[in-house]
């Protein structure tokens, strides 16, 4: 059993790349926050964001132990950092990386800001704050700074995927390559 963690900025198209992939597991790890934040109360994915951070650390916490007994290889879709106004929560902490068990890679999946900006206006199903260019290249910034921490505190490597504006197959065939590699295969099987 083999763990990948998959992260990006939102807007940078992370799960349009790992919905077009198949033959492996994929856990999105803001479902299975949400719940265990349903016995509280919220159901709304848009608002996990909002909780205080004690509960975040509380529910992540549980959220890892379910992934630890989960068979099988997986992705994990994830974020790199929740941001909350001018605060940024790092979407792991250490002693979250700590305890998640059989990590062997981190997927960074990016895409240049202004693409970014673009998928979050035409995105009409999500929620989202109203993120400047420049706020998001910050954003960029602060997650391969955050996923670059995660690589170097699990000793895994990390990989930058670019996702580029109507070039989606591209980055789906540099996940799967990625995907490969993390899990010592010389060829993985996707449908």
């Amino acid at each position: 059993m083999a763990k990948i963690i998959v992260t990006g900025t939102p807007g940078s198209g992370k799960s349009t790349v790992l919905a077009k992939l198949s033959g492996i597991e994929i856990v999105t790890f803001s479902s299975e926050l949400l719940k265990l934040l349903a016995e509280r109360g919220i159901t709304d994915r848009d608002q996990v964001r909002r909780v205080p951070y004690p509960v975040t650390v509380e529910i992540r916490r549980k959220a890892i132990e379910k992934l630890n007994s989960m068979n099988g290889d997986m992705l994990i879709d994830t974020h790199a950092s929740v941001k909350k106004g001018i605060r940024y929560i790092p979407g792991f902490s250490t002693a979250d990386l700590g305890v998640m068990e059989d990590v062997k890679g981190i997927i960074y999946i990016d895409a240049h800001a202004n693409d970014i900006l673009l998928r979050r206006i035409l995105d009409k199903t999500r929620k989202r704050d109203a993120d400047s260019e420049e706020e998001i290249k910050e954003q960029r910034r602060i997650n391969a700074a955050l996923v670059a921490s995660y690589a170097l505190y699990l000793d895994v490597p990390m990989y930058i995927i670019m996702n580029r504006q109507d070039m989606i197959e591209k980055a789906v065939e540099d996940t799967k390559k990625a995907i490969n590699d993390a899990l010592g295969k010389g060829e993985f099987m996707f449908e």
